[in-house]
């Protein structure tokens, strides 16, 4: 379970490439550029120099990316909330891939796994019947007599 939710998390690194190289349905890091940037806060109140997301569409002279601008309220759960942006090839100036890097995935998933193990380890030792309480100071006859 703990490794599952390592590997869920995962480490990821970033890899530059170009724009054409990037199929549709892969998740992005993209710098753009200060045009774009001050068109998405203007016409969307959205202010970010970077978009971090997923390209969804690529049609003739324009990108589509998926990006989350906000999380939703925690009365209602807490979801988070995506807005779909379309870009200019020329509005982005550097593209990188998102990746899953094996070694340091690996690396917290035998973290998280150890520390689930000691867990259930002293778990199991304070909850195991027949174990001393540590706070009796011992059977009656080793106890010091009340006028000393």
């Amino acid at each position: 379970m703990a490794g599952v939710a390592a590997l869920s998390l995962g480490c990821y690194t970033y890899s530059p490439t170009t724009l054409d190289a990037v199929p549709v349905g892969t998740r992005v890091r993209a710098l753009m550029s200060t045009e774009a940037e001050l068109r998405l806060r203007d016409s969307l109140h959205v202010d970010m120099r970077s978009l971090d997301g997923t390209l969804v569409d690529r049609e003739e002279g324009r990108l589509t990316f998926e990006v989350q601008t906000a999380v939703g309220s925690a009365t209602f759960g807490g979801q988070a909330l995506y807005q779909r942006i379309a870009l200019a090839p020329q509005d982005v100036l550097r593209v990188d891939t998102r990746r899953l890097h094996p070694a340091r995935t690996a690396g917290l998933a035998l973290a998280v796994a150890g520390l689930g193990a000691f867990i259930a380890v002293e778990t199991f030792r304070l909850l195991r019947p027949g174990s001393p309480d540590n706070g009796g100071g011992g059977p009656p006859e080793h106890l010091a007599p009340s006028g000393w």
